[in-house]
């Protein structure tokens, strides 16, 4: 199954690298600002953030440090660690993430963001990470809501765009609120308006873009079709 972001990846080419800088903060401007100020000195050394699928929970994570497929090891030349989507790893994966912690622990100076969709209190893993989670502060990632639809117009107002509105509200109604992808979607539609030399972005341009790449909307989620 491959979805419309994975499409758009080699549509579009690689999205800029996250930063905590182009993070679309919506409400969580003082979430934004502890990581900045946690990324600057390593205090806390912990800190856990949970959200449903599409907060920017990914983005923050490789914001703060960078991603790999396993859970890292402790390296005494690295100070910032990330591990993402804690509630999906492996019972090997966790005893991994056991050790990491405690090594982390026990070097003042180093620190790690661990995120997953369920908060703490659900007791959605072993107990022995679990009481880890809360070594540190707590935050939920809000998604973004209706500022999301105000900061993808406001990215193709000043492409110079011009979208319908029946555009919008097509793509309000079958597009995920997830911004990352939506702005891949805007700066592949200015792509297509520049290659007719400009008009409107419209419901059957769209559709036409879609279908030209075998995509296939299925109320929120886009799917290749077989």
């Amino acid at each position: 199954m491959t979805y419309l972001s994975d499409q758009l990846a080699l549509d579009i080419g690689m999205s800029p690298a996250p930063t905590l800088d182009n993070f679309v903060v919506g409400e969580n401007e003082e979430l934004v600002r502890f990581l900045k100020q946690m990324r600057s000195s390593a205090e806390p050394q912990f800190c856990y953030l949970w959200g449903p699928a599409g907060a920017g929970k990914t983005h923050l994570a490789q914001a703060f440090a960078p991603l790999s497929e396993a859970v890292p090891e402790f390296d005494t030349g690295v100070r910032f660690y990330s591990v993402d989507a804690v509630d999906t790893l492996s019972e090997t994966s966790l005893d991994s993430l056991f050790k990491l912690i405690n090594d982390i622990r026990a070097h003042p100076g180093t620190a790690l963001l661990m995120t997953g969709r369920h908060s703490p209190a659900q007791r959605f893993v072993r107990d022995d990470i679990l009481s880890r989670l809360t070594w540190g502060p707590v935050f939920t990632v809000k998604p973004l809501q209706g500022e999301v639809w105000e900061v993808v117009l406001a990215q193709a107002k000043a492409r110079g765009m011009e979208v319908t509105l029946e555009a919008r509200k097509w793509m309000q109604a079958y597009l995920p609120s997830d911004i990352k992808m939506l702005s891949a979607v805007i700066e592949a539609m200015d792509r297509e308006l520049l290659v007719r030399k400009r008009g409107a972005v419209t419901v059957p341009l769209i559709r036409e873009w879609l279908a030209k790449r075998e995509i296939e909307v299925d109320e929120n989620v886009f799917e290749l079709k077989p």
